[in-house]
């Protein structure tokens, strides 16, 4: 699919696209709108002593990063939440409470964020620092019995340092003697043994009191209530809105255009039958009042565009052939309704106009339609020429145009395909030709009936007629293989009742009028 084809359907599709958009960015917008409004506070704490140590230990840092992470699941436990139910006194189940609150951790980080989404912004702090509370009440690093540990911890560390930097001064004191007594030895001695101990002891009360310092659990921002809420976000909704709208619309218009099996242009056509364009005819706009007649555009506006139109389909028909001129036209469709009955008579009046003598025959016996067209009376026609002995001159009727004649149907037979496919058709036929440079014929569908097959059988020539974008490809092929079956000759397709922008590719703008209807 090339991009001149995408852009013909966005075209034909713009109006569902335009709507399709409209309508999901409209009800994005009110149901958003309508939503009530979620307000998101958060608390951050810290794990360990790594804030507050000048100097920390990467191997405290690894376990407070590991013990975050753990606490992160804490937070949403059941326990935990009960607490903070009891605390706040909240009237939901610990599933919604559940469902509001999200704890994370950053694995390269010892930072824990508890989140917390309430549609009141007072209560969504409350509970986010509630949850931090109870988180830190739950680490054994600060419960009772362990805080009074951790603090005697701490001052054993001071008091034995401060010792161990008194019997450092005395030992080197002593050492620097030029002599020494055997008491000054004896003390010397003892104090270096006392060193001995109590920097071991300085070594285990340092280790008990590391290892309480990665488990250490204490809040750092608490929560605040927040000013504006962070759901719903009605100008994101309503993008999205408008990008789905236009994507769902887009995928309904080229399914659909895919899907389509309707002729729609010179090319499929061309692809489907294997036949040539000879003319294509803008879609016609006739007035209710008007009625049949005003369809004779190239009668009563011969300079509209339309009537252009058909005077190029003549030019086109002219040319067509190449083994001689053709003097017997037939004039059918596929199926009833693609308007071969108005292309008939306005291609017999552009070839009036031309100069060429013109014998419009209506064929069609079955509901004959040249006749009220050209407003013509329809008690004899072309069956009276089985029935009597009377000349074509005689029956067909004289129009505005000097050399175009009509040959209405006459009064319809119980037997249109016998009397069409009869010797006397071929003997009516060929008396036809002497009197007129060119004979038209206006005839059945090839699907509805096989007069339109039996006719092209023995006439020099046939066009099919076909109605953009309503004619079916399989239409079309079965109208193409009926003619064929009979050996017809067809010189190509009228491409009939293209909407106006489809004409955009070819010399003017035939965009006033509709030569739709047999």
């Amino acid at each position: 699919m090339d991009l001149r084809r995408q852009s013909a359907i966005v075209r034909v599709w713009f109006p569902v696209i335009v709507a399709s958009v409209l309508l999901a960015a409209v009800a994005a917008y009110l149901v958003s709108i309508q939503l009530p409004k979620v307000y998101e506070a958060k608390a951050t704490l810290v794990v360990g002593q790594s804030l507050s140590t000048v100097n920390p230990d990467y191997n405290q840092l690894l376990v407070s990063q590991q013990l975050s992470t753990t606490y992160a699941r804490v937070a949403t436990t059941r326990p935990i939440l009960e607490n903070v139910t009891k605390q706040l006194g909240l009237a939901g189940t610990l599933d919604d409470l559940a469902a509001q609150v999200r704890a994370d951790a950053q694995l390269d980080s010892t930072l824990l964020k508890i989140t917390v989404q309430d549609t009141d912004p007072a209560r969504a702090a409350a509970i986010a620092n509630a949850v931090a509370d109870q988180l830190i009440a739950a680490s054994p690093a600060i419960q009772g019995r362990q805080t009074e540990l951790q603090k005697s911890i701490d001052a054993d560390l001071q008091a034995t340092q401060d010792q161990i930097t008194a019997n450092q001064a005395q030992v080197e004191a002593l050492v620097q003697l030029p002599s020494r007594t055997a008491a000054q030895d004896t003390e010397l001695q003892t104090l270096q043994g006392q060193l001995i101990t109590l920097r071991s002891t300085y070594a285990t009360l340092f280790s008990l009191s590391s290892g309480n310092a990665s488990n250490l659990l204490s809040v750092i921002e608490p929560a605040v209530a927040p000013t504006s809420p962070v759901s719903p976000k009605v100008p994101l909704n309503v993008l999205v809105a408008i990008l789905l709208g236009l994507i769902e619309a887009a995928v309904i218009a080229f399914v659909a255009d895919y899907l389509d099996d309707r002729v729609q242009d010179a090319d499929a056509v061309q692809k489907v039958a294997g036949l040539s364009t000879l003319g294509t005819i803008a879609r016609m706009k006739i007035g209710r009042n008007r009625g049949e007649p005003s369809r004779l555009v190239a009668l009563l506006d011969p300079r509209s565009d339309v009537a252009e139109a058909y005077r190029t389909l003549r030019t086109n028909v002219e040319f067509a052939p190449i083994d001689g001129p053709t003097r017997t036209l037939l004039v059918t469709s596929s199926v009833p309704g693609e308007g071969r009955t108005v292309t008939a008579a306005n291609l017999a009046v552009v070839f009036a106009q031309a100069g060429r003598r013109v014998l419009l025959v209506d064929a069609d016996l079955r509901k004959p339609g040249v006749h009220i067209i050209f407003g013509l009376p329809n008690e004899h026609g072309l069956t009276t020429l089985f029935r009597e002995s009377a000349s074509p001159d005689a029956v067909a009727q004289k129009t505005e145009l000097a050399k175009l004649r009509i040959l209405t149907a006459g009064q319809l037979p119980p037997n249109p395909a016998e009397l069409l496919g009869s010797a006397r058709m071929r003997e009516i036929v060929e008396g036809l030709k002497s009197g007129y440079d060119l004979v038209l014929f206006d005839s059945p569908s090839l699907q509805a009936v096989t007069d339109s097959a039996i006719l092209s059988s023995f006439l020099d020539a046939t066009l099919l007629v076909i109605d953009a974008g309503h004619t079916r490809r399989r239409s079309i092929l079965q109208g193409r293989e009926a003619l064929a079956k009979v050996g017809a000759r067809v010189l190509g397709v009228v491409l009939n009742d293209l909407p106006p922008r489809s004409l955009s590719d070819y010399a003017g703008f035939y965009r006033s009028y509709s030569p739709k209807r047999a």
